[in-house]
């Protein structure tokens, strides 16, 4: 059996959005089991499913309802993360296990910094070089993938990295995000593109975890964009 997976960075969109509506359909289209919404607000998805989130501050204060990461399932979560490690910069992060038509999936939701992200210094706090926090969440998130169980796992989020001749960041920190993962795991959407442009959105899987079919959903409505990002959908299975 199969399973459906979404993410898409919806550009803060909220519950009251006027954009709110198209993008939910969108999703819906689906038929998701699993999605994986950044920079979204916690009450967005259905209240039919059951949702986990990301610590309220990201390094920029509390916005009343704002997560970079907000997970949603058909089905409960358990053994539920909102931390990982110390080290990944703060709010950017959570994980649980869920039941899936497959069976049970451990999901790791990300919202990988970019490249400016705290570059201005706010509250007292240090100014970050550009890129310090994106390679910091990386060694963290290599740190938090390491102790993985070896089946069923899936990372989805934003990457904010191109995969592949297309990205832009540095050659150390493009070899920094594939070497996060552990051996035989691999991001199986970096080919997707839309409007000529490459996803930083991403799905990695487990190498117990086989692809069925991946595509983009547009982020544009009669010319005017939902989001800045286009969303990406995948249908996996288990292998064997």
């Amino acid at each position: 059996m199969s399973l459906s997976i979404i993410t898409w960075n919806v550009e803060w969109a909220t519950p009251r959005s006027r954009r709110t509506p198209h993008l939910l359909r969108r999703i819906d289209r689906h038929a998701p089991d699993v999605i994986c919404l950044t920079e979204t607000h916690r009450d967005l998805l259905s209240q039919r499913g059951y949702r986990i989130c990301s610590r309220p501050d990201s390094g920029y204060g509390i916005k009343k309802g704002r997560r970079k990461v907000v997970l949603w399932s058909k089905q409960p979560w358990r053994e539920v993360d909102d931390l990982g490690i110390d080290a990944l910069p703060p709010g950017r992060f959570v994980s649980g296990v869920t039941q899936t038509p497959p069976g049970d999936v451990t999901v790791f939701g990300v919202c990988i910094p970019w490249f400016g992200s705290r570059t201005e210094a706010r509250r007292g706090d240090a100014r970050k070089k550009p890129w310090e926090d994106h390679e910091s969440y990386l060694d963290g998130l290599r740190q938090v993938l390491a102790g993985l169980p070896a089946e069923r796992v899936i990372v989805i989020g934003d990457f904010n990295q191109a995969i592949g001749p297309a990205g832009r960041a540095r050659a150390e920190l493009r070899r920094a995000l594939q070497e996060a993962f552990p051996p035989g795991m691999r991001i199986v959407t970096s080919d997707i593109a839309f409007d000529g442009r490459s996803s930083i959105d991403h799905i990695a899987l487990s190498a117990d975890m086989a692809v069925e079919s991946v595509s983009s959903i547009s982020n544009f409505r009669e010319g005017n964009k939902l989001s800045d990002h286009f969303g990406v959908a995948a249908h996996v299975s288990a292998r064997g």
